[in-house]
């Protein structure tokens, strides 16, 4: 399962998540070879999950003119492991919308979603919808583009991962859903990042429709303790 992070480089330059404790040290590394640590002024966190807020404190450590973007509920969950400086947060609802120099980016929420504290990020500059959790997928290999996969291959692991990760999916009528697909779709964006999965390049619209068919599945069957010990014993034999 891929973990993705951006960078958007400008007037103001803006980290869109930092990846998971065990890519700290590349994720430092990688993302200050496109920005310097000093021009940063923006570290927008999608949730507090901590394969997402992996190297925040050591953002903020090495940036100093860097103000945290989260929820009043994000930086509520953040705080029960983080001590974040409350003068280097800037709250930002699902909605609202921020000015950063030569462009103004917004908080969308995504259609489907593993944390309350979820925002994903519009930036109408590069016409770049960041997603956070949703459209992801699982395979056997990450490819950068999901054209790189077959769409079997590619809606294998879609379908598994938006149902699995987003498990609350089927308590939600089919229109909602639909709805908040829409709110995407309308965007009419030229890439949807994931934070687990390849880019979307070709077809945006043709992703948001993939999630309303989300919303007509049954969830998806997962071990119980017989069934992991029974795995245990089948990947031993093996």
């Amino acid at each position: 399962m891929a973990v993705n992070a951006m960078v958007i480089r400008g007037a103001q330059p803006m980290l869109l998540d930092t990846l998971a404790t065990v890519h700290r040290d590349i994720y430092l590394e990688e993302a200050f070879k496109i920005v310097e640590p000093e021009d940063v002024r923006w570290l927008f966190l999608s949730h507090e999950d901590r394969d997402h807020s992996g190297a925040i404190m050591q953002v903020l450590e090495k940036c100093p003119n860097a103000k945290l973007i989260t929820s009043f509920l994000g930086l509520g969950k953040l705080s029960e492991e983080f001590v974040v400086p409350l003068d280097r947060v800037h709250l930002m609802n699902d909605g609202d919308s921020l000015d950063i120099g030569d462009r103004v980016v917004t908080a969308l929420r995504p259609p489907l979603f593993d944390s309350s504290a979820t925002a994903g990020l519009w930036d109408p500059n590069t016409e770049v919808y960041f997603a956070a959790d949703c459209f992801g997928t699982v395979c056997e290999k990450a490819p950068q583009y999901t054209d790189e996969l077959s769409d079997t291959d590619y809606e294998e692991g879609f379908f598994w991962m938006n149902r699995v990760n987003h498990i609350w999916f089927e308590h939600i009528p089919k229109d909602v859903i639909g709805a908040a697909a829409d709110r995407i779709k309308a965007l009419d964006s030229k890439l949807i990042v994931s934070g687990h999965g390849p880019v979307e390049r070709k077809d945006t619209a043709r992703m948001c429709e993939r999630i309303k068919r989300v919303a007509g599945m049954k969830p998806v069957h997962l071990p119980s303790q017989v069934e992991f010990e029974a795995m245990l014993g089948s990947a031993s034999t093996a």
